[in-house]
Order: C-alpha cells, then sequence, then structure tokens
C-alpha cells in the first residue's frame, strides 16, 4: 500500500461563547494562547492555525496587550495563521452584507498584523450557503476548508472556482490529548485517518485540536512515535496552506451544502429562541440598511461629519452576535442574556448615527423629504415623527423630547421640554432608488383604493376577508380566492436547542378563530385584528402531551395599506406551556414540491416531499440525524405563486399543500441525549429555562402572491422599510455608495 503523506495542522476551534458565558470563556483563552505562544516561540510547536476568525485574538490582546509584538513576529514568520473572518458565523441566519462586513472587518485586523494569505475557513457552521464561493471571491480568497452538509463528497473539490478541502471527520479531533497510552491513541487515530484517507488522494489533512482545546503535550515526541508505528501514514505538522499547494486533482461541485447524511446540520437553530432571531432581522436592517448607507450619503455627498469608526464598532457587536452558538442560541441563558443585550447596544449606536445625520441635514421650517435607501423604486406609506402640526394622518402619539432637543450638545433637555410626539403616515410613489426626494403633488398618491367592510379589508391587490370562522384571501390580481387560508397549529417538542423533537403518535391541535374585529380604518391603512384561541398542554415528555392545558389567546392583526401589494401581519401572544412548538400555516392549491428561497445574495430552489411524515423516521438510528421537511431562509420564500416575507422567523415547513411558519419552539436544555429525532447528543445537556420562552412573545411576517423573485426583494424592501424622513432643505438627489 502507498504511504499517505499526512499534513497534520495544530489548531483550537473557538467559540466565544456556548455553554459557558463569553468571559469564562477568554479566561480559557488567555490560558490555552499562552501556552500556544510559548510554544510557537520556543519551536516546539512549528506552526498553529487560530481557527480561521479574528476576534479571539483580538479578546486576548484586549488582556494581552504586551503580546502584540510577538504575536506580530510569528505571524510574519508564519507560524501563526489568523482570518479571514473576524468572527465564524452561520451563513443561513445573517445576511450577505453582514457577511461581508464580517469579512472586511476580519481581513483588516489579520492584516494590520502581518497575516498576507486566506482560507475560507468554516469549520463548524451548520450547513453553507451556495453563495459563500462569491463571497470569498469577492476577497480574493480561493480556498476554504469546509465541515457539515457535504454528505458523502470527497476530500477535494472545486467549489465554483473555490478551492475546497471537505474536513471528512471534521475539524474535532482530541486522541492525543487523551491520557493514554501512544499505542492506543494509534489505533483510534488510525480509524480516523483511515475514514479521511478513503476520500483523500495521496495526501491527507488532519486536523489536531478541539473546542477549546490545549496544544497536547509532547506533540512532537508523540508525532514521531505515531510515524514508528503507521505503516501507511506520515505525519508532519504542517499548516492548511502547505495541503493546498499538494492538490491538483478536484472534484467539481456546485450548490449549497445540507446534507446531513454523514454529520448533523442540526436544523433546529433556526427556530431556537425565535425572539434572538427577530432582534437579528431588526437590527440588521437598522445597521445595515439604513444607518449604514445614511451615513456614507451624508459624509459623501452632504460633507457631514464622518462616523464611520462609530459604525463599525456598531457592525464589531453585532458580528460578535453572529459567532455561529451565538446566534443559533444553542447556549446558555445566561449567553442568550448578552446577545441580547448586544442587540440593544447596536439598536442604540444605529440609531443615535441615524438621529445624529438627520440633525445635520436638517432646516429650520424646511419642507418635508424622505430618503429612500433602497435600490428599488418606493411607493406605500412614509412614516414621519414630529412635535409639529403636520399635514398626515396621524396613527399614533407618545410623550418624550423633540430630536432637537435631544441631539443638541449645546442644549439639555429639562421638563418643560417633555412634549407630545406624534407620528403621521403619508402615501406616497415612483421615489427613486437611493434618492433624497422632496415631497409634492407629483409624488403623493391620490388615489383611493384601500376599503373596509364589518368582515374584510381590501385595496386594489388584495383582499382579507373572515366568514363562518375561516379566513380567505384573495388575490385580486389573478382573482385567485384561498378558502381557509390561515391555520395556527401546535405540536409536542421533545427535542433540544439543536434539533426538534417528535413525540411518537403526536396530532398537531388547532386553533380556533374566535372573532375578527377591524379596529383600525382610515385612507391609507386598515386593521383587522383576528383573535385565536388554543388549549396546549402545560408540558411534554417522552410519555406524552400533559392531561393539564393552559388556554392560550393569540391575536393577529392583519395591516393592509392603500397602496400595498403585500399583506402584514403583527402577531403576539402568551406563551404558558413548555416542550411545544407553535405554527402558522398558508394552505395553497396543490402539494408543494419546491420552493425559493432568499440566500445571501441571490436565490435557491429547495426540493421537498410534500407527503414526508417524520413521525414514521423516529427514533433516529445512533450517530445518524432525521431531517424534517423544513427549509431555513432569509427574509422570504416563494412556491406557486405565494410570497411569504418574515422579520426573524426563519424556519419554515412544508406538509402537503401548506407553508408551515414556525412561530414558537419551546425547549428547555441545550442537547437532550435522548432526542427522538438525533440518535446522539450534540452538545451538553445543560438545562436552559428562558429556551421555553414563557411570556409574551410576538412575530412579524407579510405574505403576497407572485412569481417574480425581483417583486419579492422589492416587497422585502418595503416591508422592512427604506426610508427615513426629514425637513431639509438640501437638494434633491440620487447617490452612488
Amino acid at each position: 500500500m502507498l504511504m499517505k503523506k499526512v499534513s497534520a495542522y495544530v489548531h483550537t476551534h473557538w467559540d466565544r461563547e456556548w455553554y459557558r458565558e463569553f468571559d469564562e470563556f477568554r479566561l480559557r483563552l488567555i490560558e490555552v494562547f499562552d501556552y500556544v505562544l510559548d510554544m510557537l516561540n520556543s519551536g516546539e510547536l512549528p506552526c498553529f492555525y487560530f481557527d480561521g476568525q479574528t476576534a479571539a485574538l483580538e479578546d486576548y490582546l484586549e488582556i494581552r496587550g504586551e503580546k502584540l509584538p510577538l504575536i506580530k513576529k510569528l505571524i510574519k514568520e508564519k507560524k501563526l495563521r489568523i482570518g479571514p473572518f473576524y468572527c465564524s458565523s452561520d451563513s443561513f441566519l445573517v445576511s450577505g452584507k453582514c457577511l461581508m462586513k464580517n469579512l472586511e472587518l476580519g481581513i483588516d485586523y489579520a492584516k494590520k498584523l502581518g497575516e498576507t494569505d486566506f482560507i475560507g475557513y468554516i469549520a463548524d457552521s451548520f450547513g453553507h450557503s451556495k453563495d459563500i464561493p462569491i463571497l470569498l471571491k469577492n476577497f480574493g480568497i480561493d480556498k476554504a476548508c469546509l465541515w457539515r452538509g457535504l454528505g458523502d463528497l470527497k476530500a477535494d473539490l472545486d467549489w465554483d472556482g473555490i478551492k475546497v478541502t471537505n474536513l471528512i471527520q471534521g475539524y474535532f479531533q482530541d486522541f492525543l490529548n487523551l491520557d493514554k497510552p501512544i499505542e492506543e491513541k494509534a489505533q483510534l487515530l488510525k480509524k480516523y485517518l483511515d475514514k479521511i484517507a478513503l476520500k483523500s488522494g495521496e495526501n491527507v489533512l488532519l486536523p489536531i485540536g478541539a473546542d477549546h482545546l490545549a496544544v497536547a503535550k509532547n506533540l512532537k515526541e508523540q508525532i514521531d512515535a505515531l510515524n514508528k508505528i503507521y505503516k501507511d501514514y506520515e505525519i508532519k505538522i504542517s499548516s492548511p496552506f502547505e495541503y493546498f499547494k499538494k492538490i491538483q486533482k478536484r472534484q467539481k461541485v456546485k450548490g449549497e451544502f445540507l446534507e446531513n447524511s454523514l454529520n448533523f446540520i442540526l436544523p433546529g437553530v433556526y427556530s431556537t429562541r425565535l425572539d434572538i432571531k427577530q432582534k437579528n432581522a431588526h437590527s440588521q436592517h437598522l445597521l445595515t440598511n439604513i444607518a449604514d448607507p445614511l451615513e456614507q450619503i451624508a459624509r459623501k455627498y452632504f460633507k457631514v461629519k464622518n462616523r464611520s469608526a462609530e459604525i463599525n464598532y456598531a457592525y464589531k457587536m453585532l458580528i460578535k452576535n453572529h459567532a455561529h452558538d451565538s446566534i443559533y442560541a444553542c447556549s446558555t441563558d445566561k449567553v442568550c442574556d448578552e446577545v441580547i443585550s448586544r442587540y440593544e447596544k447596536v439598536n442604540t449606536v444605529a440609531t443615535g448615527i441615524i438621529k445624529r445625520t438627520i440633525r445635520d441635514l436638517s432646516n429650520d421650517n424646511a419642507p418635508l423629504a424622505v430618503f429612500n435607501l433602497s435600490k428599488f423604486k418606493y411607493s406605500g406609506i412614509v412614516k414621519v415623527y414630529t412635535d409639529k402640526k403636520f399635514d398626515g394622518v396621524k396613527i399614533f402619539s407618545k410623550k418624550g423630547f423633540c430630536d432637537e432637543k435631544l441631539y443638541n450638545i449645546n442644549e439639555i433637555p429639562i421638563t418643560e421640554d417633555y412634549t407630545t410626539i406624534n407620528e403621521y403616515l403619508i402615501d406616497v410613489k415612483n421615489l427613486e432608488p437611493m434618492s433624497l426626494t422632496h415631497i409634492s403633488g407629483k409624488n403623493l398618491c391620490t388615489e383611493k383604493y384601500l376599503k373596509t367592510g364589518k368582515n374584510f379589508i381590501e385595496n386594489k391587490n388584495i383582499k382579507l376577508e373572515v366568514k363562518q370562522g375561516k379566513i380567505t384571501v384573495t388575490d385580486k390580481l389573478t382573482n385567485t380566492k384561498y378558502n381557509d387560508f390561515i391555520t395556527i397549529t401546535d405540536l409536542a417538542d421533545i427535542g433540544d436547542s439543536y434539533n426538534f423533537g417528535a413525540l411518537k403518535n403526536d396530532k398537531p391541535l388547532k386553533a380556533e378563530l374566535k372573532s375578527a374585529e377591524i379596529t383600525k380604518s382610515n385612507p391609507l391603512m386598515a386593521v383587522i385584528s383576528l383573535t385565536f384561541n388554543i388549549d396546549i398542554p402545560s408540558k411534554s415528555t417522552d410519555k406524552g402531551r400533559s392531561t393539564k392545558t393552559y388556554k392560550h389567546k393569540i391575536n393577529v392583526n392583519a395591516v393592509l395599506y392603500n397602496q400595498a401589494q403585500h399583506l402584514e401581519f403583527k402577531a403576539n401572544w402568551e406563551n404558558k406551556s413548555k416542550d411545544h412548538i407553535l405554527k402558522i400555516g398558508f394552505n395553497l392549491k396543490e402539494k408543494i414540491y419546491s420552493t425559493i428561497n432568499e440566500d445571501l445574495f441571490s436565490t435557491v430552489e429547495r426540493k421537498f416531499n410534500p407527503d414526508f411524515d417524520i413521525y414514521k423516521q423516529i427514533p433516529a438510528p445512533k450517530g445518524k440525524e432525521i431531517k424534517p421537511n423544513t427549509s431555513p431562509m432569509q427574509r422570504f420564500m416563494m412556491t406557486q405563486g405565494f410570497g411569504l416575507i418574515t422579520k426573524g422567523l426563519n424556519d419554515y415547513e412544508i406538509i402537503k399543500n401548506t407553508v408551515n411558519l414556525t412561530l414558537l419552539r419551546s425547549i428547555g436544555v441545550i442537547s437532550n441525549p435522548y432526542n427522538p429525532t438525533r440518535g446522539t447528543p450534540a452538545g451538553p445537556p445543560i438545562e436552559t429555562p428562558k429556551m421555553q420562552c414563557l411570556g409574551e412573545n410576538k412575530a412579524e411576517f407579510a405574505i403576497t402572491f407572485t412569481n417574480s423573485t425581483d417583486k419579492m426583494y422589492m416587497l422585502s424592501d418595503l416591508f422592512y422599510y427604506p426610508c427615513v424622513s426629514l425637513f431639509t432643505n438640501k437638494s434633491d438627489q440620487k447617490f452612488l455608495i
């Protein structure tokens, strides 16, 4: 047998926070990396690969700043390899813009320390978007190391022009740290190597390291001993860079990687702690689509003060929340509390930048103008907040300080300044993309399309009507009527943060629509309030659902605007029960075999078996994970002329002709070792009471009817609201940023 050359790279995979809090993990990081630096500096360790992300190094240097000269020296000597990402992120729960910023921040930091070459190292994300090659190429990166989701592919791949090494057995290999004789370690490691070698050529890439793990003691001596034992492998401590130079032949592949036949992709994380996903959607939009472009426009076109440093500060906080265990929320309650706290800080900074930019561009007694920060023309509602009299439809009032007082650095708001702030709506049309436009008769919509009745709301595009406890929605452009269109159901979930846990023989409980009432009706906006009742068992176990139930009232406000091509929904309810999953379903005409989803920079088609039944698949065999009929999405999905847009509800399911959007997963443990849909634990069995999401919950989503992806992008921008209104004398213009 030909002796295979093994390039062994020494590393540690660093989760900033997970089953312990950030600061506790950082104390461990300091101990681990102190030891690594000593080994590198002494020559005992020839090279160390620092997990493809720079945030951990930044966290280390915040405490050990005196080590910076040594770190720069080791990077220059290519003994320490860092970057390119700032944080090791997911690619389905965060936006393409944020992943771009993630790489930009990581590469900038790495280059300042002397790093010049990069690998897109994505070793522990739970699957990979098909747009990752686009992301990497944009930064001149032509190499990547991946794990999870690749199924039975070979080790060496060409993924749309990116040279990829598939980490066949993953990055996790701690055999050399075990307290066992070298002969026993050799046997364990050989089984691992044999599996990699089956998918490799004459060269094999071997990770040596694991989560938060220090370098094995006497590493050189152990490698020397292994080389004496092995007849078919020769191991050399090296780096992934050296391995890539050796590979000439690669299997060409395309598309996304969400295959779970050989390793877990843990799709339950897309709906774990949906409050965190919703906060992420809000913070991402506020920073990337409003504060950042507005700051750039103000600086480049109007010579307003440069606030790019403040923008980057907010991005760093946001992207720290995109570390995969943080955004997945498969972490302790204390970690999730820290994540939520960071989102609030991002929002504070982003809002402060927006308000200061508006202040710098505004003038007393100036006319109203609107920034449309979308790349699409904007027609629809514009919100105007002011304490002054304004000619619009007033929908909301609150007490507070006006921005003129709050953001004037030469004044301090006093009690007498506390006043009434009103929110008004106006209806505009055809605001140019990326533009500033003063509002006048030519861009005000004067047509009246909105109608309401006792049990319906409608405009020229869409109608919602309630009759005999059923909801009918009509696509008026095609005159297609969807009867009994919306249903709310609940099932037991005896899983964990990683995977939905199906209870054998469980049957869905269906909510009853108890009332429908028009609660708001004006020329621009109509709201029909839908009230659903459902009795949900107090808890669920592997023995069944509790006989004790709690009555849940779910309020869903359907909102329709005058010109809108989509119908918005705002749901709220108090969750009183544990271990269950709540879904809202949209019942289409035919069985669903495929959907189109928004991806990072494009769309992706996903196939489904509409007759799939997870309850016939359980329990999962040991080491296997049952893949449910669910899918992650960014902002939108579409099928059969139906489109669904959400704010941070990233998980949907296909059952026959129904699209089920997950509203809530209520579970109470990071990893349940007895999860019926996953045959092996995926993490520690730490209890997480806050994952049950008891108390107030909310959700925002919208529906539309179209087969056009361009229209879905436009409507998603509209739903997220891309406008900023202000009173200014600045000239109308379009912008390039």
